[in-house]
């Protein structure tokens, strides 16, 4: 079996599989000329790699992090063939890079009061409610709320298509059955009544009285008026961190990276520590490449 196949098997996407076999390629070209063949390798082998690759192209440690992701997949597919007993990357763990960690995770009954308490009355409060629905929800970055387009919201199917970026995949997203009919107002009716005042024609989901130019401030809005009655409130972050928390405890991790958009399993993983309660942001060194 090769190590194409053996992604596949694990539900790798076709671009992930991309990633992992060009950068085991050039591992093993590396290999060759250090005349070694991979059932050689050790730790002290793959460090030096690294230290290599570090010097050669000035990549940061998160990049780093990712590539000894891929030779663990890589040197955990010739353990399975029997051509290795133990897997040589195993016991590196890339540090030095800045994990992003929350104080608090919202609960799923406090995620459904910040959506069922929020009051609406003017057209800009409904749009609103819809943007934090997909928040709270279906856990959307904000980047990933301005992407979206009229047509990838599938009022028949309560679904919501969200778009690649460079830093997540595409994926497909259920929508709650009390967001529904919110969406479905703000697509048919709220949305077109916005686009005649502000005379703009755009097929972008979300539009404002002003334009496309102020869509950052529409989360920043939604926030604001969420603080008057949660306080504590931190970010979109919180929100999307509380999300995949919440999915965490309900599906298994590939899963939960497909919902997130995740494109490397690790981050989804990060997700897992302490299911981040209580943590403060962890900046430790990578003493290996000095």
């Amino acid at each position: 079996m090769s190590f194409e196949d053996y992604l596949k098997l694990r539900g790798y996407s076709f671009g992930t599989i991309k990633t992992f076999v060009s950068n085991t390629h050039y591992f093993l070209e590396w290999l060759t000329k250090q005349s070694m063949n991979p059932e050689e390798v050790r730790q002290a082998d793959i460090l030096s790699y690294m230290k290599h690759t570090h010097k050669k192209e000035s990549i940061s440690q998160r990049t780093i992090q990712h590539r000894v992701i891929m030779l663990r997949h890589y040197f955990d597919h010739l353990v399975e063939l029997k051509r290795l007993e133990h897997n040589p990357a195993a016991g590196i763990k890339v540090q030095g890079v800045k994990r992003k960690t929350l104080h608090r995770i919202l609960e799923a009954p406090e995620l459904n009061g910040l959506y069922n308490n929020y009051e609406v009355a003017t057209h800009s409060e409904k749009r609103n409610k819809v943007i934090l629905g997909l928040l709270v929800y279906q856990g959307l970055k904000s980047e990933d709320l301005f992407r979206l387009q009229v047509n990838d919201i599938k009022l028949r199917e309560g679904k919501v298509e969200v778009p690649g970026s460079k830093r997540t995949n595409a994926r497909t997203l259920q929508l709650e059955s009390h967001q529904v009919l919110d969406v479905y107002e703000y697509v048919m009716k709220v949305r077109p009544e916005i686009l005649q005042l502000s005379k703009e024609t755009t097929n972008q989901l979300f539009v404002g009285l002003e334009g496309g130019k102020h869509q950052s401030h529409f989360v920043q809005n939604v926030l604001k008026q969420l603080r008057k009655t949660h306080p504590k409130l931190e970010n979109p972050d919180q929100l999307r961190a509380s999300v995949i928390v919440k999915w965490l405890r309900q599906y298994n991790l590939r899963e939960v990276q497909y919902l997130a958009g995740h494109r490397y399993i690790s981050s989804t993983e990060a997700y897992q520590q302490n299911e981040m309660q209580g943590l403060s942001e962890e900046v430790n060194q990578f003493h290996p490449l000095g």
